[in-house]
């Protein structure tokens, strides 16, 4: 099964939300399913609406069957919250639930055909918060990672303009 994981958080530069860690460390753990690196990114310090949409509609145009949006905030979100803030940025929640619900499919003809044969369970959203925070110690095998990461972004996302 094809799966990516989407960590959000909120955290001040470096730093990371305690608990984004801790759904990284679970994810990547026999409880939670041996989730391979590449197969979750994380933005700690917020991801603006514009790059949310684009990663979520590639992931979706590569026929990722699961998608885990996880977001946590510094307070809670109430369910009537019309955005959430990650890192400075407003993200709305309407756009958040318009790329995640399998009904956007529509107009999609691979897509829907792969939410009726049930391929694509569509996207789950976690909303957290957290105020505890643990320092980034970032080596530089992690900085050219992350660093080629934003590489294949920008590329992908030049193709699209």
């Amino acid at each position: 099964m094809k799966h990516y994981a989407i960590l959000c958080g909120s955290a001040p530069d470096g730093f990371t939300q305690k608990k984004i860690n801790e759904m990284h460390d679970f994810l990547t753990s026999e409880a939670g399913g041996f989730w391979t690196e590449k197969d979750i990114a994380i933005f700690p310090n917020g991801v603006t609406e514009a790059m949310l949409s684009f990663v979520l509609e590639r992931l979706k145009a590569e026929k990722t069957e699961q998608i885990l949006l996880y977001i946590c905030t510094l307070s809670p979100v109430a369910d009537d919250d019309k955005s959430v803030w990650l890192g400075g940025e407003e993200v709305r929640k309407s756009v958040i639930e318009s790329v995640a619900s399998a009904s956007s499919a529509t107009g999609n003809p691979e897509l829907v055909e792969l939410v009726e044969t049930g391929v694509f369970n569509g996207v789950q959203v976690i909303y957290d918060s957290c105020r505890e925070f643990e320092s980034d110690e970032e080596t530089e095998e992690d900085e050219d990672f992350f660093s080629a990461e934003a590489d294949v972004f920008s590329k992908s996302l030049g193709e699209i303009r």
